[in-house]
């Protein structure tokens, strides 16, 4: 009977005119192949603003390695492009390697002339999440997530010493 019923709807014109199609389209977008190896996938994030430290800093960067999960925080003055650079530079690049692919947010921080030139310079992939999806960046938001808690944890009652906890925090 459940077959009849299936096959008369398919055939009335009104009926495929009138009804509403319960079924989603498939989008365009595809999940994200898991990377091969370690630091061949990073995440990038800004988390912040916090309370300005003695030390300038206001913001933290956090970047992820997809593979291994490892954790990397830099606090910085803004977030810039100018200081964005710097910071992936000197705190990612120089120390682990060129990643294959970098995957962030379409921030200006990150979507701008400055990273794109050093993408091409250094010679690595910028892929940008999808806008007002940040679950296509997940592994960073969900590592922000449990960061700020923790941060607010450990500071003192100026809160201006968070910038002294990364490391800890981090570990």
């Amino acid at each position: 009977m459940k077959q009849s019923i299936i096959q008369y709807i398919q055939s009335c014109l009104l009926c495929q005119q009138y009804n509403i199609s319960r079924t989603k389209k498939p989008g365009r977008l595809q999940p994200i192949p898991p990377p091969e190896g370690p630091f061949q996938l990073i995440g990038i994030d800004y988390c912040g603003p916090f309370k300005p430290t003695p030390r300038g800093n206001q913001y933290v960067l956090c970047l992820t390695d997809y593979f291994t999960r490892w954790v990397v925080a830099v606090a910085v003055p803004d977030c810039s492009a100018k200081t964005t650079a710097e910071a992936l530079f000197n705190a990612f690049i120089c120390k682990y390697g060129v990643p294959a692919v970098i995957r962030s947010d379409q921030g200006t921080h990150f979507h701008n002339q400055l990273m794109n030139a050093m993408s091409k310079l250094i010679g690595y992939d910028h892929t940008y999440s999808t806008t007002y999806h940040p679950q296509s960046n997940g592994m960073i938001e969900r590592f922000n997530a449990t960061f700020v808690p923790q941060i607010a944890k450990l500071q003192d009652k100026e809160h201006n010493n968070w910038d002294e906890f990364l490391s800890p925090v981090v570990f």
